[in-house]
């Protein structure tokens, strides 16, 4: 037996560097659960996490793997973790008959094995898994295995209280130290040299030993050490090549059930945002199973309070270092910077739009917009700029403007004041008047549904759970950093951002590094568009048959007065102006 486990212990310490793993390690809570996610570990009060927000102990104990491998089978796959590192290579490990797989039954250590569900049957790749070890009630998070990645949700998380999805066990019971954790479900990720490795069904090692300082078992931890305040992450693109040896870093950020991003350590290129994409993996599942005509994209929205201006200090002068005039295109510097606004591009030509809805959430109230039948809707072109506003032009936003001519001109306003457009808003706020609608800081997003109730958008922006482009504060835009494609979903690269916004425009950025403006490009859009499959033919022909002619006249003159189909301009009565609209349509 101890010639066993000290052969045993030797393997652990110099682990090789398997590779071609259908799961990797992603990320790892090590904060503490009387402490915050914190840069310097005594100052910094905005660190947090994209899913959890800021809170004490970062929703407790939490690991995130990826899926590499399309039509991953995981049953019988599992994860053995361990604290404290390896055994000692100078003599033989303790042992104390609570060895659940590592040699030193003196050190925590735990296995979670993936059961024989059909859930773990057929996992696509790029699939994002998180497992939790305290529940919703517990500031963790319950099993959500929801799973739509045609509209971005591409993120499954089991808490180990579903036992029908995992099982576990652990030594704790019989390690000194760990009373508080001797019940409940068995999950424990420490600061200490915490590691977790990966194994296939067959019991093989897909993946060695992960975690901080994790050189000492064979593996190439990038990083120093973990502190309480932090997590630990991989911060580069995973893939079947990832090993021990890629480049697992600490970090004071996270994002939970969303891919990782982290600030470069290439001095080329230091402090510039990087994120991870996981395109390889993902697109050749978009390509399989999702509709490659999508009809619209959230491009852009507005955070700033009413009493802030654009990246925050003064009408003079911002607050970024150094200090600026940070400014919109249209509204220049202005207190609020427009108010309560956001912007879609049309990703598909010939979009009908005739009764959509368009539902916004943030945290503690939601609403919605509901758009009309007016014949404005029925044929948006690929490439037009839509915005929704609040304010009028008298109250520092913009009246409703619906010129456009596809090339020098490809943005048109919607004020949700003018009822010839919008039927009517909601609001689950206090003394809401129809018309009203929020944007905001505070975790917002937007769905979009046809007149059906179809899903065509969403949901996109800060709250979304697939969003990882920083906190958007009071002095920030919400805005796509990428060219607008016909399947952009909310895995796209949104951020906040502070220097600029861009109403009724392409968006613009700097790039990193380089700090060079760099402008949103509709050309690709313009060049793969796909007319929308859902458009009826034109609103004009009331019986259908392909053509606007007398037979049309004929059904809006038996109407006049009335409602319905003939009423083209979406005013609640069939007159004057709907007919101009049929003659306008004649042929």
């Amino acid at each position: 037996m101890r010639t066993f486990i000290a052969s045993m212990a030797a393997c652990v310490a110099c682990s090789p560097a398997w590779a071609g793993s259908d799961l990797v390690v992603n990320e790892f809570n090590c904060v503490r659960d009387d402490r915050w996610l914190v840069s310097d570990g005594l100052t910094a009060a905005t660190d947090s996490d994209s899913f959890f927000g800021r809170v004490a102990g970062n929703g407790g104990d939490w690991l995130e793997l990826v899926v590499t491998r399309d039509h991953a089978d995981l049953r019988g796959w599992k994860l053995q973790w361990v604290v404290g590192g390896p055994p000692s290579t100078t003599g033989l490990p303790t042992t104390n008959g609570q060895e659940l797989w590592f040699p030193d039954g003196s050190l925590a250590q735990g296995e979670i094995t993936f059961t024989n569900s059909s859930q773990w049957a057929d996992v696509r790749a790029g699939t994002i898994i998180t497992i939790t070890r305290l529940g919703t009630s517990q500031g963790g998070l319950d099993t959500d295995t929801s799973f739509d990645p045609c509209n971005g949700d591409w993120w499954l998380n089991v808490n180990l209280g579903s036992t029908e999805l995992l099982s576990s066990q652990w030594n704790v019971v019989s390690v000194p130290g760990f009373a508080d954790y001797a019940t409940g479900n068995k999950l424990y990720i420490d600061h200490q040299r915490w590691w977790v490795q990966v194994l296939d069904a067959a019991g093989e090692i897909a993946i060695g030993l992960v975690g901080e300082e994790s050189t000492a078992a064979g593996g190439g931890w990038a990083g120093s050490g973990i502190s309480s305040r932090e997590v630990g992450k991989l911060e580069e693109e995973p893939s079947q090549a990832t090993t021990i040896f890629s480049n697992y870093q600490d970090a004071n950020n996270s994002t939970f059930g969303a891919a990782n991003t982290w600030k470069s350590d290439d001095p080329a290129d230091f402090d510039c945002r990087r994120r991870q994409v996981m395109a390889a993996l993902r697109d050749p599942v978009r390509a399989e199973s999702c509709d490659a005509c999508k009809p619209i994209v959230l491009n852009e929205y507005n955070g700033v309070s009413n009493d802030k201006f654009l990246g925050g200090g003064t009408q003079e002068f911002d607050a970024n270092t150094p200090p600026g005039q940070a400014s919109d295109a249209y509204f220049g510097r202005a207190l609020g910077n427009g108010g309560n606004w956001f912007e879609l591009v049309v990703a598909s030509d010939h979009l009908d739009m005739r009764g959509w809805r368009l539902d916004w959430t943030e945290t503690g109230a939601s609403g919605s917009i509901q758009l009309s039948s007016n014949a404005f809707w029925s044929d948006l072109r690929a490439g037009t700029i839509v915005t929704f506003i609040e304010n009028g032009t008298a109250d520092g936003g913009l009246d409703t403007d619906l010129s456009w001519n596809g090339t020098t001109d490809i943005w048109v306003n919607i004020n949700t004041f003018d009822t010839a457009l919008v039927s009517g808003t909601t609001s689950t706020k206090p003394d809401h008047e129809s018309g009203e609608f929020t944007t905001s800081n505070d975790r917002w997003t937007l769905t979009i549904r046809d007149a059906q109730g179809a899903l065509m958008m969403g949901p996109m922006g800060e709250g979304s759970l697939a969003y990882n482009g920083g906190k958007i504060n009071a002095e920030d835009v919400c805005r796509l950093r990428e060219d607008p494609r016909a399947n952009t979903d909310a895995t796209a690269w949104f951020d906040d951002s502070g220097d600029s916004s861009t109403f009724g425009a392409p968006n613009t950025w700097k790039s990193c590094p380089g700090n060079v403006v760099v402008a949103q490009s509709m050309s690709a859009l313009l060049a793969s568009a796909c007319e929308w499959p859902g458009k009826p033919g034109n609103p004009a022909d009331l019986n259908g048959d392909g053509s606007v002619d007398g037979v049309d006249l004929g059904v809006l003159l038996g109407n006049w007065g009335g409602s319905g189909p003939a009423d083209l301009s979406g005013d609640g009565t069939v007159d004057g102006v709907d007919l101009g609209i049929l003659l306008g349509n004649w042929g």
